[in-house]
């Protein structure tokens, strides 16, 4: 039945993100989460599990009969996962959303298409509900309901990519930075002067590789974290006190640092310089900035920060939250599939029995109750009837199986 779909999911909309991570499976290895889920369905009876956790959604996706996922089912649920998460009983639903049946479904549609997504448009949320799956598939925790489920999820998800703008213009500062890094065509050979190796810098890392860029050196106060982000660029690092000796010159500066003020000041830009007099590139990812204005201002530079970057992201977001209406069209006519694609084989199912008792009769009427009528037949004759019988055979598996999928 459909009403036998349940979501039970926890995300950044109802709680703060450090929170989630106390709804968490403990995943330290793919086998201990197994356990932990098999664990939970066989306690809670669930015929089919999925579980999905991202760093700002929990969610478990199960089909189960007999349930009704009230607050005591849901405090029961998680204090299996978590027994810490008992404090909360009282409060537990403040941060669980339940849904159920049709709106199961549609929540997951929803979610695959990302437009639950705390960035809207993002589409890692496919990939990673398409492991989840995987996960689950390969383990024998879900079977065919779940199959149908993620089936009308992917597809629902690549027509709204393929249908509507919600993916288009980047809302992330990052993918913004390089975008408007690479409307300057910096030559590929550029020399690129990194400060900091923190985790936005991580990601720029990535997309310089991506579009060419191989000379890098990079600057941190932890030389192990530089060594290892300039290693993804095969690049060169060292420790942050040893800036001041830099003498190479540079092409393009990217700055990101926890600094709450200017690491960049005139001195040490006249320094990094080292006499050179070209237009540099610099993109400063700190908030506050880690560039001095009198850098800014007395040399010959483009300039590109947060703020600016963040007016655009925000531009970007509200277009393509402007597509969601687009999108709902599209979920509420996959959904619509759904509940057909459900019941048609939810039929198949129940009447997988009448291929076999047909197919007996058929057996028992050519070998017991008239074979001896049979025996006095020319080969001919009895290939004939054989034939007769298997075409008979066929129409009555279809007829009943067509008429009701003709009837949902």
């Amino acid at each position: 039945m459909l009403s036998n779909f349940h979501i039970l999911t926890v995300t950044h909309k109802h709680t703060d993100l450090k929170m989630i991570g106390d709804f968490v499976i403990d995943n330290s290895s793919d086998d201990h989460k197994l356990s932990k889920l098999q664990a939970l369905k066989e306690k809670f009876d669930i015929q089919e599990l999925m579980y999905l956790a991202t760093c700002n959604r929990v969610m478990f996706f199960f089909y189960k009969d007999k349930i009704q996922a009230d607050s005591s089912f849901v405090q029961q649920f998680f204090n299996s996962i978590n027994q810490h998460l008992s404090s909360l009983n009282g409060s537990l639903n403040q941060h669980v959303q339940t849904y159920q049946g049709e709106q199961a479904i549609k929540h997951l549609l929803e979610v695959a298409s990302s437009i639950d997504s705390m960035v809207v448009g993002e589409r890692e949320i496919l990939r990673q509900l398409r492991l989840a799956y995987e996960f689950s598939n390969k383990n024998g925790l879900c079977g065919d309901k779940m199959r149908i489920a993620m089936h009308c999820a992917v597809k629902s998800a690549k027509e709204v990519y393929g249908a509507t703008a919600i993916g288009e213009k980047p809302v992330s500062v990052v993918s913004l930075a390089i975008q408007e890094l690479l409307k300057l065509s910096p030559a590929r050979d550029s020399r690129i002067l990194m400060i900091g190796a923190g985790q936005t810098h991580i990601l720029v890392t990535k997309f310089l590789k991506k579009h060419g860029f191989s000379d890098l050196k990079v600057y941190n106060r932890s030389l192990a974290k530089a060594q290892k982000l300039a290693m993804s660029m095969n690049g060169s690092a060292d420790t942050l006190d040893q800036l001041p000796n830099y003498k190479r010159g540079f092409d393009i500066l990217f700055v990101c640092t926890a600094a709450t003020e200017s690491i960049i000041n005139a001195n040490q830009y006249e320094s990094l310089l080292n006499g050179e007099t070209a237009r540099k590139i610099i993109i400063d990812l700190a908030v506050p900035r880690n560039v001095g204005q009198e850098v800014i201002d007395n040399h010959a530079v483009n300039y590109i920060e947060v703020d600016s970057l963040k007016e655009l992201a925000d531009q970007n977001m509200a277009f393509r939250q402007n597509e969601i209406h687009k999108v709902k069209g599209i979920l509420d006519k996959q959904l619509d599939e759904f509940k057909v694609l459900y019941q048609e084989r939810a039929i198949e199912k129940a009447l997988s029995h009448v291929p076999v008792e047909i197919k007996a009769i058929k057996e028992k009427a050519m070998k017991e109750v008239f074979s001896k009528d049979l025996e006095k037949l020319d080969p001919d004759t009895l290939r004939l009837i054989d034939e007769m019988m298997t075409y008979m055979e066929k129409k009555c598996i279809a007829v009943p199986i067509k008429n009701a999928k003709k009837n949902l």
